[in-house]
C-alpha cells in the first residue's frame, strides 16, 4: 500500500503540474488544464508548456524547473516521444509522484518497452511512484479533482473505482453508477489497484469499491491488500480476459499476460470480494451497497401483483440463498380481513384479490406495511404495473413504495415491475434513495443476496491467515530437493511427503527381483509393485503397476510380465528398479495436489481422487496460507466429503488427521518453491489412517 502522504498527493494534491500541456483549447482540445479549471480544483495549478506564455488565464512555464515549489504530483500530458525528458525533469524537481498519460510504452513497440524500462529505472533512483503509463489518471470528487484531458458526464456517487482501461473512467456513470474517487492504473508499470484499495476502504465518503481488472502482477500483494479492505467496505471485482480470445486480447492491451480465470476466481472469493460477469450486475450491485447500510437477514417478503409474479420472485430468490419468509400470525391476522374468503394470504402474496375489493392503493399500502412491521421480514421484493398511460395509471405505487419504505429505514425494498412505462417508475422511486428499482426479478434478488452476503458471510470473515505450522522452524527437504529439477523420483517423492509429517504407505525399493521378494515378506503380503523410472511419468498406462499381490510366485510372475509390457509400450524407458508397498484394502480415494500460479504461487486442491479424477471433475481450490477451519471448508466444498462425512453407512474418516495431512503439504509447497507442481493421487482415507499411495513431483528449473 501506498504511504498515506503519497497517496493523498496523488489522490487530494495542494498543487499539481501539467507537464507538456497543450495550448489549444475548446471542443476537443483534449486539453487536462480545461477539464482542471471547469471542475473547480482549488488548488495550485502549473502548466508547463515549452512556448510559455497564458493559457485560459494561468501562467505557463517554459520548464518545470522554473516552477516557484515542488508540486505535490506531476502529470505528463505529453506524446510518447517526449514522455523521457519531461520525466527527467520531474526527477531533477524532486516531484515524488508522477502520472504518465501517453500510450505506446509495454503496450506498444520494442522501443516503447524499452522507454519504460528508462522511466522506472529513474523512478527507482529518484524514489519516484508513477501512475501509468497509458492511464486517465484520477478522478476525486470530493476535491473537485480530475487529471483526464476529457471533459465527460460524471454523476458523483459514493463509490471509488480502480480500472485498467480508460472506457471505464469515462464510462463509470454506467457502468458503476456514478464516481466518487477514481484510480486509473493503466499499464500499471508501478502504482497498482493493490498500492490504493486498502486507502479507497478508507474514505469516509465512500460506500462500495469497485475494481476493473484485466491482469495483476502480484498475487499475494493484491489478496493481503482485498483482506484488509474488505472488513471495511464492500469490493465488487469484474474480471475480464477471462475467455481465451479475451486473454491474448488482454495480453496485448497491457503488456502482462492473464492468470487462470479459475485461480483468480478462487483468490477472489477467498478475500472475500464480490465478483460480477458483467455490467449490468456491477451497476445492480452499486447500487445496493449506495442505498442501503445493510440488511438483518436473507428472509424476503414478496409483495406482487400477480400470483406468477410472486412465483417468478421466489424462484430468483431461492437460486441465490434468499428464503420465503415466513410470515408471522399478527401479519395474517392484518391482512386476511383484505382478501375473499377463497383467496389464499401468503408469502409470496398476490394482493390483486385484495385489490378487486379494497383498491389498489389501499391494499398496496395495507399490505406493504404489514410486511415491513413483520419481525420474520427481513426485505421485500415489491412487484406492480407499469404498463398503463400515466394519465390512467391507478397502479402507480410509487409514492405508496417510498413514503413506507421511508418509515423503515433497516428493511430493504426492491421494486420490479412489468409494463412499458418502467423507465417512469424507477425515477419515481429512487427519488428519495431509499428505494430500488430493477429491470427484472432475477436482478432484484442478485442484489439482495449480494448485500445479504457481504453484511453477513463475509464481512466478518475475511481476515490475514497465518499458516497452519507442521514443523515449526523446520525445511526438511533441502537434501532432498538439491541440484533437482524435472520430475522428482518417487521414492525421493514419498521422503519428501514423510518429512513434512505425510503418512505414505510402508514401501521398499528393489533393484532386482530377488531383492523384490525379500522385501516384499518383510512388508508383508499382500504387496504393490510400480515401476521405477525417469522415463515413465504415468506408470499404469504402460503397465508398470501391479496391485494385490498375494505371495512370492504372484510376485515373481508379476516381475517379468510387467518388464515385458514396459518394454512393448516404451521401448527404451530406463527401469532402474521397482518400489514395493503394502498393498491397503478400498479406501476412499482422494487427490491433494497443487500447481504453482504465476500470479498467486502455490494454488492447492483436493478432491475426489483415482483415475476418474480429471472426469469427475470434483475439486475445490484454495491459496495458501490457510487456517485450519479454511481447510475444513475446502473440504466440505467437495462431494466426496459427504462420503467422507459417513454417507449411506460408510464409516466416517478422521477429518483431524486429514487436515493435518492437508497442512503438511501447504507448508511444503510454500516452503520450497522450486515445486511447480505436486499430485497425491490417491490419497487413501480410512477411519482410522490417512496414507498417500502414489505421489507426482515436477520441479522448476
Amino acid at each position: 500500500m501506498l504511504p498515506d502522504s503519497d497517496y493523498k498527493k496523488l489522490t487530494a494534491p495542494e498543487s499539481v503540474a501539467l507537464v507538456g500541456v497543450t495550448r489549444r483549447t475548446g471542443i476537443g482540445s483534449i486539453n487536462p488544464l480545461e477539464v482542471l479549471l471547469k471542475w473547480g480544483y482549488r488548488g495550485r495549478i502549473y502548466p508547463v508548456n515549452r512556448q510559455g506564455g497564458i493559457i485560459l488565464g494561468c501562467q505557463a512555464y517554459t520548464s518545470l524547473l522554473d516552477v516557484p515549489e515542488i508540486p505535490d504530483l506531476a502529470v505528463i500530458c505529453a506524446p510518447r516521444d517526449a514522455v523521457p525528458e519531461l520525466f527527467g525533469e520531474c526527477a531533477a524537481k524532486g516531484i515524488k509522484i508522477v502520472i504518465i498519460t501517453a500510450q505506446g510504452f509495454f503496450d506498444g513497440d520494442e522501443q516503447g518497452r524499452l522507454m519504460q524500462e528508462e522511466l522506472l529505472d529513474i523512478a527507482a533512483k529518484n524514489s519516484i511512484r508513477v501512475l501509468g503509463p497509458n492511464t486517465l489518471g484520477i478522478v476525486n470528487n470530493f476535491n473537485n479533482f480530475c487529471t483526464s484531458f476529457v471533459n465527460f458526464i460524471n454523476p458523483v456517487k459514493p463509490i471509488g473505482i480502480t480500472c485498467q482501461t480508460g472506457t471505464f473512467y469515462l464510462g463509470a456513470s454506467q457502468l458503476c453508477t456514478g464516481i466518487g474517487i477514481i484510480v486509473d492504473t493503466g499499464n500499471t508499470t508501478d502504482i497498482d489497484v493493490s498500492d490504493v484499495l486498502g486507502h479507497l476502504a478508507r474514505e469516509p465518503h465512500l460506500k462500495v469499491i469497485n475494481i476493473h481488472m484485466e491482469s495483476l502482477r502480484n498475487g499475494t500483494k493484491f489478496m493481503e491488500a482485498a483482506k484488509d479492505a474488505v472488513p471495511l467496505m464492500p469490493v465488487i471485482i469484474y474480471k475480464t480476459g477471462t475467455s481465451a480470445a479475451g486473454s491474448i486480447a488482454a495480453s496485448s492491451h497491457t503488456g502482462s499476460l492473464a492468470g487462470e480465470d479459475k485461480v483468480f476466481d478462487t483468490a477472489f472469493k477467498q478475500c472475500g470480494l464480490l465478483r460480477v460477469v458483467d455490467i449490468e450486475e456491477m451497476g445492480d450491485l452499486n447500487k445496493v451497497f449506495c442505498t442501503f447500510s445493510g440488511i438483518k437477514g436473507n428472509r424476503i417478503g414478496i409483495v406482487s401483483i400477480s400470483g406468477g409474479a410472486g412465483v417468478m420472485a421466489a424462484d430468483a430468490c431461492a437460486r441465490y440463498g434468499l428464503e420465503i419468509a415466513t410470515l408471522s400470525r399478527s401479519t395474517f391476522e392484518q391482512l386476511n380481513e383484505l382478501f375473499p374468503a377463497w383467496a389464499h394470504c401468503s408469502n409470496p402474496m398476490d394482493m390483486w384479490p385484495a385489490s378487486m375489493f379494497n383498491g389498489y392503493q389501499y391494499s398496496y399500502r395495507r399490505i406493504l406495511e404489514a410486511f415491513m412491521q413483520d419481525p420474520q421480514v427481513d426485505s421485500v421484493i415489491c412487484m406492480t404495473g407499469s404498463f398503463l398511460d400515466k394519465e390512467e395509471d391507478f397502479l402507480d405505487v410509487t409514492g405508496v413504495i417510498r413514503e413506507i419504505a421511508g418509515k423503515y429505514p433497516d428493511k430493504p425494498i426492491v421494486v420490479s415491475t412489468c409494463g412499458n412505462r418502467y423507465r417512469d417508475y424507477e425515477l419515481e422511486l429512487e427519488k428519495d434513495n431509499n428505494v430500488l428499482y430493477y429491470f427484472s426479478l432475477e436482478r432484484a434478488a442478485r442484489a439482495l443476496s449480494a448485500l445479504y452476503k457481504y453484511h453477513h458471510l463475509i464481512k466478518k470473515n475475511v481476515r490475514y491467515t497465518a499458516p497452519v505450522p507442521v514443523n515449526p522452524g523446520q525445511n526438511p527437504a533441502g537434501e532432498i530437493l538439491a541440484g533437482k529439477s524435472g520430475n522428482l523420483e518417487q521414492t525421493e517423492a514419498f521422503r519428501l511427503l514423510e518429512s513434512y509429517s505425510i503418512p505414505v504407505a510402508r514401501w521398499e525399493t528393489a533393484k532386482n527381483m530377488e531383492e523384490a521378494v525379500t522385501l516384499a515378506k518383510k512388508i508383508g503380503y499382500p504387496v504393490a509393485m510400480k515401476v521405477i523410472s525417469p522415463d515413465i511419468n504415468h506408470k499404469s498406462d504402460v503397465g508398470g503397476v501391479r496391485l494385490n499381490i498375494g505371495n512370492t510366485q504372484q510376485l515373481e510372475d508379476a516381475f517379468t510380465e510387467m518388464h515385458r509390457e514396459i518394454q512393448r509400450r516404451q521401448a527404451g524407458a530406463r527401469i532402474e528398479g521397482v518400489l514395493i508397498q503394502e498393498y491397503l484394502p478400498k479406501g476412499t480415494e482422494l487427490l491433494v495436489g497443487c500447481k504453482r500460479d504465476p500470479q498467486f504461487g502455490p494454488v492447492l486442491a483436493f478432491g475426489m481422487g483415482g483415475v476418474f479424477t480429471e472426469i469427475l471433475n470434483d475439486i475445490s481450490l484454495r491459496i495458501p496460507p490457510l487456517s485450519r477451519e479454511e481447510f475444513m471448508n475446502m473440504i466440505n466444498e467437495t462431494k466426496v466429503s459427504k462420503i467422507l462425512a459417513g454417507a449411506r453407512g460408510t464409516i466416517a474418516v478422521n477429518f483431524n488427521e486429514l487436515t493435518d495431512c492437508l497442512a503438511g503439504f501447504a507448508q511444503l509447497v510454500m516452503e520450497n518453491p522450486s515445486i511447480s507442481e505436486m499430485d497425491i493421487n490417491p490419497l487413501l482415507a480410512y477411519a482410522d489412517r490417512i496414507v498417500a499411495l502414489d505421489a507426482r513431483i515436477a520441479l522448476g528449473q
